[in-house]
């Protein structure tokens, strides 16, 4: 399902239209065998346990664990146990970028290693931090009528990324397993995302980020294959290509003032980019997929 399609099970006071929903404990059940695509997926478990399919892996979650799941990957939850406390966010691309202003904390990446869940423990203060900021977000969507709504539930989603993002800063200060696996490549691919995320609007080409990491683009290429499982053009091309969609389906902008605002140097060249990576236009793919 997609979120849209997932919204629509839920009260008004769940969420935004095509922005953000937030399931709160008591109304954990109705995602049971739900599968999620097309959003970020956020599950902190309180209590109990549930698993979760990841794509075609399955996995189990127990309390005080917080999961954060990509949105190029399908989730289904496949099982939740009676005792199932928990709060599951699901932002979309859109949303995220609003709510950072275009910035992706990089340290809340450094708990999701490409190549195994995204999976990060918590004790209970740290839980009950991330709780605190979950229930502003829940009472700013549930107040309606506030003039303000949609800026206070970017805040607090803001907010509770950048609580995540602190916990995972001390949890890397604190613990020794984690500071000896830390690798020079570790600080490459950091560093890679965070320039990716900064520059991907106006820097297409992997030279740029190689210079800017006083590194040559065959080793960086090197480097990001091996820790990511794709090229950096991949990594460049997939956000330029997922802010595209984005904007096609929730925005008013004219294709020609998407090719700019994503640096192409005319409407054929976006045209041919993104027709050559998803199978259809921009026009096509507005008409199939506009809310």
């Amino acid at each position: 399902m997609t979120q849209s399609e997932l919204i629509s099970l839920f009260p008004d006071t769940n969420s935004i239209a095509e922005r953000v929903l937030l399931v709160k404990p008591a109304q954990m059940r109705q995602l049971a065998g739900c599968s999620v695509e097309e959003c970020r997926v956020f599950l902190l478990i309180t209590e109990g346990a549930a698993t979760l399919k990841i794509d075609s892996n399955e996995i189990e979650v127990g309390e005080n664990v917080l999961v954060d799941m990509l949105v190029w990957k399908p989730v289904t939850f496949v099982r939740l146990s009676d005792n199932l406390r928990a709060w599951c966010l699901m932002p979309n691309y859109l949303f995220t970028n609003e709510s950072l202003n275009g910035m992706k904390p990089a340290d809340s990446e450094s708990f999701k290693d490409r190549h195994e869940v995204p999976m990060m423990p918590l004790d209970k203060e740290e839980t009950a931090t991330l709780v605190r900021q979950l229930e502003l977000l829940e009472h700013s969507l549930a107040d309606v009528d506030n003039f303000y709504r949609p800026e206070l539930c970017r805040t607090y989603f803001r907010s509770f990324m950048l609580e995540c993002g602190n916990l995972v800063q001390h949890k890397k200060k604190n613990t020794e397993e984690t500071l000896r696996v830390e690798t020079r490549q570790d600080m490459i691919i950091r560093s890679f995302l965070k320039l990716v995320w900064r520059y991907y609007k106006s820097e297409h080409n992997v030279e740029f980020y190689a210079r800017q990491l006083n590194l040559s683009a065959k080793h960086l290429s090197r480097v990001v294959k091996e820790r990511l499982g794709k090229t950096p053009y991949a990594v460049i091309r997939d956000e330029v290509l997922q802010q595209a969609t984005e904007m096609l389906k929730l925005s008013k902008k004219s294709v020609q003032d998407i090719a700019i605002e994503l640096h192409f140097s005319e409407m054929p060249a976006f045209c041919k980019f993104f027709k050559k990576h998803t199978g259809m236009s921009p026009t096509d793919y507005r008409r199939q997929h506009s809310l």
